[in-house]
């Protein structure tokens, strides 16, 4: 589920982590069926001496103690206990870096596709290969190379979060208007909406969240990271993410865009007050929305994200999860086995999907029957989980994310805010997150290109 974007400390990897870390992204076929890698044998070889299995987890969403409960109750001999980090993203992942050297973190972890690079650089997340084989077998190519590094996977995908367009019906009724089906239509019916009524805007440009740029530049045809062997080029001022980049700098200088940024102060009053008409957000929004703008509940609608080429369906993610097996888990077999029930079994998923509005990574489940219910935000769509399940098959992420996200993260939100208050160039910023990512990619002992 979408965990809002904070700023936070860069973590850097170190020469011995970057030695350890060449992470060549690896690509894998999909298939239908859920892996039978964790068998009835795996749960009956649990606890040779019959003594109880014990695990902890440390997950942040609100749904998670009705899904662990469930394992509980059918898994006597496997017993799991659900530990609320205190706080989530760059925070929690720190304090898993931090803890990983005293040897205490949890068995399990949740952790955003983005940050496991970084996991996986400072050895806090293990190989799952010996313990789940047939993994990848659930998963299209666009979901294990999130996981997989140098032919090893190191978590177990969740759910996979395309970018959508939301936008008001009512407003777009009473214009005439037609969702956005290209960006180039989107400029357009932004200026139409605004010269219509000068306080209303089809969306905002947000320098606060750099997940939300990475989706756009993703669906461009953007990758700021790729590598070879050991070698990394970092890209993050492409010729893909100047485009993006361009676009975006158009609208807001020509003011029919807002420049607020999403989960800001003034974002949020806009939105419940319907200043803003239109969000270009992912599959989870619709959890997000009664906190966001409860006054409008019934006017929204989701329609595929606009494309840079008419009928083009790629689109780019904004958010997404794993589970990872901690280098500290004294049981790394059971533990493997419980992450790969809860996102890879239809009992499992079944209980994220009620519990947690999880869309599956697993195609398998992508269309199960627990989908035909739209969110409570969404029930004048009913359609809306088989158009994400469409969507989803245009998914286009980076080839790789890179070992130090947090540093590029942090530079894109002070660089853009700098732009956005100085009225100067978004292609600079990139610039400065380009060179604030290399430099400590090359501190940390990586070989960089770019």
């Amino acid at each position: 589920m979408r965990r809002q974007f904070s700023k936070r400390g860069a973590v850097t990897a170190g020469a011995a982590a970057a030695a350890a870390l060449a992470l060549a992204a690896c690509s894998s076929g999909s298939s239908s069926s859920p892996s039978t890698a964790s068998s009835a044998s795996t749960s009956a070889s649990a606890s040779g001496s019959g003594q109880v299995v014990h695990l902890t987890i440390t997950d942040w969403d609100n749904g998670m103690p009705a899904v662990v409960s469930a394992w509980n109750a059918s898994h006597p001999d496997i017993q799991v206990q659900l530990i609320k980090p205190s706080g989530t993203g760059y925070t929690l992942y720190n304090k898993l870096i931090t803890d990983n050297k005293a040897g205490t973190n949890p068995d399990i972890s949740e952790v955003e596709y983005q940050a496991l690079p970084e996991m996986v650089a400072n050895k806090v997340a293990i190989s799952l290969n010996k313990y789940l084989p047939n993994l990848s077998q659930s998963y299209p190519s666009s979901v294990t190379n999130l996981v997989q590094f140098q032919g090893q996977t190191y978590g177990v995908a969740q759910n996979i979060c395309p970018m959508v367009f939301f936008y008001r019906k009512d407003v777009f009724t009473k214009l005439g208007l037609k969702p956005p089906t290209t960006w180039a239509q989107y400029a357009t019916d932004a200026a139409v909406i605004h010269k219509a009524n000068p306080k209303e805007y089809l969306g905002n440009f947000d320098a606060a969240d750099p997940e939300w740029f990475a989706g756009l530049a993703q669906q461009a045809g953007a990758n700021w990271w790729t590598t070879s062997g050991n070698s990394w080029t970092v890209a993050i001022n492409d010729a893909a993410t100047q485009k993006v980049a361009n676009y975006w700098q158009g609208l807001v200088n020509s003011g029919v865009i807002s420049p607020e940024p999403s989960w800001s102060t003034q974002w949020l009053t806009d939105m419940n007050k319907g200043n803003i008409v239109g969000w270009l957000s992912a599959q989870w929004a619709p959890n997000q929305f009664p906190t966001i703008a409860p006054s409008t509940a019934g006017q929204w609608v989701a329609a595929p994200l606009p494309a840079w080429t008419a009928g083009d369906s790629t689109v780019g993610t904004w958010g997404g999860e794993a589970e990872i097996v901690t280098a500290s888990s004294k049981h790394p077999q059971q533990a493997a086995e419980f992450i790969n029930w809860m996102n890879n079994s239809q009992q499992g998923l079944n209980l994220l999907i009620k519990n947690v509005s999880v869309f599956p990574a697993a195609t398998f489940a992508q269309s199960s029957p627990e989908l035909s219910t739209p969110p409570p935000f969404m029930s004048d769509q009913p359609g809306y989980n088989t158009l994400m399940s469409s969507v989803a098959k245009g998914v286009r992420d980076f080839q790789i994310w890179g070992p130090d996200a947090s540093v590029t993260f942090s530079s894109y939100s002070d660089a853009f805010a700098s732009a956005l208050q100085n009225h100067t160039s978004f292609t600079a910023a990139l610039g400065t997150v380009q060179n604030a990512t290399v430099s400590d990619m090359k501190n940390a002992g990586f070989q960089v290109t770019g």
